[in-house]
């Protein structure tokens, strides 16, 4: 079965170790993202990511490499409750340096299975990933936390 795949992407003002940081130390996480993280990201490590709001999910990290890349796997069934059959997803994030002030984001999403419920959560999560990446602008550049 095919899959959907997208990428969303935003330059951030800020160096790519900061950057980097932001999003794999769970401190600086629940700063602009979630409410609560039960570990900083490390390769191999099963994290439980927790939003007020909306529950919690889980992310394996399968590829942690500093400042170039991350992988992460969800499950579709936990992230997306509609969904029937349970599957992996993949989420890379990928930094690029723009100049050592400034780092291009990327985050792609792949695997969701093209039926209702995979275009469902791929359409879900493009929207989650453009909205973590705003907030991390904002928490990065101006020490605003979006969801307040």
């Amino acid at each position: 079965m095919s899959e959907c795949n997208f990428t969303v992407s935003k330059r951030i003002n800020r160096p790519i170790s900061e950057t980097f940081s932001a999003i794999t130390d769970r401190s600086k996480l629940t700063l602009y993202f979630v409410d609560a993280a039960s570990a900083s990201m490390a390769e191999g490590r099963t994290i439980t990511w927790t939003w007020d709001h909306w529950g919690s999910n889980e992310v394996i990290v399968k590829k942690l490499v500093a400042n170039e890349a991350i992988e992460l796997g969800i499950d579709s069934k936990n992230w997306q409750k509609t969904t029937a059959v349970a599957y992996e997803v993949l989420v890379s994030f990928d930094f690029e340096v723009i100049d050592e002030r400034t780092t291009l984001v990327r985050v792609s999403e792949s695997g969701w299975h093209r039926d209702e419920e995979g275009y469902r959560g791929s359409h879900d999560n493009c929207g989650g990933w453009q909205d973590m990446l705003n907030c991390l602008k904002a928490f990065l550049e101006y020490g605003i936390d979006l969801r307040k």
